[in-house]
């Protein structure tokens, strides 16, 4: 199930040896990015979607892990024990989606679970809608001995070892995902956003007493809906929450959401019932980012962070936008458009000093055409980013919706969907997976 993985670690510890040719894949090449295994997920098969959201890699511990929607589960990669999976399952809601009982007849919104995450075929009554806002577990973090969860309707912390549930917290919408998330450690809060809600928000969580202490509603202004949500980070040089915005009524196609730490300290102990404006806590940042419909953010080495944008316009430039987090301009000249869009999550490596980006929905031609189709097929790749130069450096084929990336232990991990597809690509990457990929 897991190839040679021992002596892949090893060989990714060290540039030499990765240049040697460590790993047993087909795919191979001296550079970052070179595929060292794909690793097959318990009941995911060729006929089983995987469906999938975010990773995220634990350095104390050397494991993986990613929320798996078709078998309600966090899968686990331990790189100690060989790279074997297990699979947390404590009741996570899985693919979910929308019914329509007969032609013409409306949808009934109230989520219903998808065992097979697959769409029922046009036409066929009853129809079934999968929803991402209606599916989970969706963001995953690690908070001390635990990991925090989204899901529909709740965050789960579970134990990051045994998968023993801790505690379920619910949030203010019982059918719609809590998506993606942050962890503060200075003053032990976590943050996640709802982004499908009429007025997206983001909930915050004492890690300590493990209670809700607000949920921050992102209208701006007041009574004008942001356009949603998406991944967020903690910086601690400036103290501040970033959280990606899909549009306000001032930047209708994306921007950056600075929350300072202490407008949410300030709200302590709060409760599952306290509810606040963005506009309403003070010293907030709100950086511009142009036409980017953002979705990825992480924060790179210095000044730097980074926002991945997916043009959801046919022929538009594909971008990926390092600012500084101080100012919310350019870190450099050009790096606010780099030619590196098309995905979702992101990462900055600082051991190799380079950014990882899950750009599944890249195109030859470095422009957008959406989801894909038969007469535009993507080429989902793995991106590469100097962190010093801020230029792309190596573009590494990767799998069907790979839109999701975390690195350690001198490996990148990117999940991927059973492929390829007529549509999004693949080629290369059957059945679904984990493809891991050398940092050096």
């Amino acid at each position: 199930m897991h190839q040679n993985h021992v002596r892949n670690v090893v060989c990714a510890a060290a540039v030499a040896a990765a240049l040697a040719g460590c790993g047993s894949s087909s795919t191979q090449s001296t550079s970052p990015g070179m595929t060292s295994n794909i690793v097959s997920i318990p009941g995911i098969t060729s006929t089983a979607t995987f469906s999938f959201d975010l990773g995220t890699f634990d350095s104390s511990t050397n494991r993986y892990y990613v929320t798996d929607r078709t078998n309600k589960s966090i899968d686990m990669i331990d790189l100690n024990a060989g790279g074997t999976v297990t699979q947390f399952k404590p009741g996570f809601f899985g693919c979910g989606g929308q019914i329509q009982v007969s032609p013409g007849a409306a949808v009934d919104p109230t989520p219903v679970s998808i065992p097979t995450c697959v769409s029922t075929a046009a036409g066929v009554f009853p129809k079934l809608t999968v929803n991402n806002d209606n599916s989970g577990p969706d963001g995953v973090d690690i908070v001390g001995p635990n990991l925090y969860v989204g899901d529909v309707g709740n965050v789960w912390i579970i134990n990051k070892a045994s998968g023993a549930l801790v505690k379920k917290l619910a949030t203010q919408t019982p059918t719609l995902r809590a998506d993606e998330g942050c962890f503060d450690p200075d003053d032990n809060i976590y943050a996640i956003s709802t982004p499908g809600a009429a007025n997206p928000y983001m909930t915050f969580i004492d890690t300590v007493t493990q209670t809700i202490i607000a949920h921050v509603t992102m209208d701006q202004p007041a009574g004008t809906p942001s356009g949603g949500l998406e991944a967020c980070v903690y910086d601690h040089a400036t103290l501040t929450f970033y959280v990606n915005n899909d549009g306000s009524s001032a930047n209708g196609r994306g921007e950056m959401d600075g929350i300072p730490a202490a407008d949410i300290v300030a709200l302590k102990p709060g409760s599952a019932a306290t509810v606040v404006q963005f506009t309403s806590l003070a010293a907030t940042k709100k950086f511009p980012l142009g036409a980017c419909d953002p979705t990825g953010i992480a924060l790179g080495p210095g000044t730097d962070i980074g926002a991945m944008c997916r043009q959801g316009n046919n022929g538009e430039t594909l971008t990926f936008q390092i600012l500084n987090k101080n100012t919310g301009l350019a870190a450099a000249a050009g790096t606010d458009a780099i030619n590196a869009g098309g995905g979702d999550q992101i990462t900055y490596d600082a051991a190799s000093n380079n950014w990882f980006l899950a750009t599944s929905r890249w195109t030859p031609a470095g422009t957008s055409c959406g989801a894909g189709s038969a007469t535009c097929v993507l080429t989902p790749v793995l991106t590469i980013v100097n962190g010093t130069t801020r230029t792309v450096t190596s573009r590494v084929a990767s799998g069907n919706n790979s839109h999701s990336v975390a690195t350690g232990a001198g490996l990148v991990f990117s999940p991927f969907t059973n492929g390829p597809s007529a549509t999004a690509g693949g080629v290369g990457f059957p059945n679904g997976g984990v493809a891991e990929f050398l940092t050096h």
